[in-house]
C-alpha cells in the first residue's frame, strides 16, 4: 500500500484583479500535515502559482491515477478560485454549466478532471478537498474589493474564492442559472471521498485567521483534524460543522461519498 498526495495553491492569477492571499499556505499546511502526521513523507507534490498551470495540474491527475494500485491511498487537494463555463460541448449538464476550478493559466473543467478518476483503479481510496467556490451570483464589479465589518475596505476581510466568467453578461447571468451540482458532484457509485469548503449556493472564503491567510474552510479543518487525527470522515465533518458557518465566514463545508467511506478514518 502506497499513500500519495497533490497539494495545488494558487494565490497569483495574472491579468485579473482577483488575486488571493491564503491558498498557498493551504497547499504547504495540507502537504505539512500529510507527509508528517499521515505517513506520506516525499510522496507529496506540492504544486503552486505560476507551476500550477492546466498542463501540469492536468498531467499530476493522470500521473495518480496511473500510478495508483488497488488499496493505495490517494489525495488531492486544491486551494484557489472555481467558476463555471456553459456546457456548449456534448451537453451533459441538466443546468448547461459545467464547473470549473481556476488554473494559473486558465480554467481545469470538471468533466476533464472526472476523465482522470474514471481510469484509476476502482479500489483505490481516494480523497479530494477543494477549498473554493463553485458557485455564485454576484458580478465581477462586486467582487473587485471586500468590505470589512465596519464596512471599510479591508486587505484583510473575507474575500470569495471566485471567479466570475469571462464575459459581463454571463457573470450577470448567473442568478438566472439553477445550480444544480458543483465540481465533481457525487455520483451514487462514487469511489472518492469529497470535501468541499461551501455548498453550491455559497462561497469559500480567504480568510485572516490568527495572523496567518488561509481558506477559512482549511484553517478550521485543520484545527478540528489536529485536535483528534484519528477521527472518521463523518465526526470530522460533524465538528467542523460545528465551526462553519460562522457569522464571518457563512459557508457550509460538505462531505460527500459512500457511508462506508465517510465512515474510514481520516486518510485511509
Amino acid at each position: 500500500m502506497t499513500k500519495r498526495a497533490v497539494c495545488i495553491g494558487i494565490n497569483d492569477y495574472p491579468g485579473t484583479f482577483n488575486d488571493l492571499s491564503g491558498c498557498v499556505n493551504d497547499a504547504n499546511d495540507w502537504a505539512d500535515l500529510l507527509s508528517n502526521d499521515y505517513g506520506f513523507g516525499d510522496n507529496v507534490q506540492l504544486i503552486i502559482d505560476a507551476e500550477a498551470t492546466r498542463a501540469n495540474i492536468t498531467q499530476a491527475f493522470l500521473n495518480l491515477a496511473q500510478a495508483a494500485q488497488s488499496g493505495d491511498i490517494v489525495v488531492v487537494t486544491y486551494s484557489g478560485h472555481g467558476t463555471w463555463e456553459y456546457d456548449n460541448a456534448d451537453r451533459d449538464e441538466s443546468d448547461n454549466r459545467d464547473e470549473a476550478i481556476c488554473a494559473h493559466d486558465g480554467n481545469i473543467l470538471d468533466d476533464e478532471i472526472r476523465s482522470a478518476i474514471r481510469t484509476m483503479d476502482p479500489e483505490v481510496r481516494l480523497t479530494i478537498i477543494s477549498d473554493s467556490c463553485h458557485s455564485g451570483t454576484v458580478t465581477r464589479t462586486m467582487l473587485a474589493n471586500a468590505r470589512g465589518r465596519d464596512n471599510e475596505f479591508s486587505e484583510n476581510a473575507p474575500k470569495p474564492r471566485y471567479m466570475p466568467p469571462v464575459e459581463d453578461i454571463d457573470a450577470m447571468r448567473t442568478d438566472l442559472i439553477p445550480i444544480r451540482r458543483r465540481f465533481l458532484y457525487p455520483e451514487s457509485d462514487m469511489q472518492e471521498v469529497l470535501i468541499t469548503g461551501c455548498n453550491a449556493t455559497e462561497y469559500s472564503y480567504d480568510a485572516f485567521i490568527d495572523g496567518l491567510y488561509n481558506g477559512a474552510m482549511t484553517a478550521m479543518a485543520l484545527r478540528v483534524i489536529r485536535n483528534d487525527p484519528g477521527q472518521t470522515y463523518k465526526q470530522f465533518h460533524q465538528t467542523l460543522r460545528q465551526l462553519l458557518p460562522s457569522t464571518r465566514y457563512p459557508q457550509s463545508p460538505q462531505l460527500e461519498g459512500s457511508e462506508a467511506h465517510k465512515a474510514r478514518p481520516l486518510f485511509t
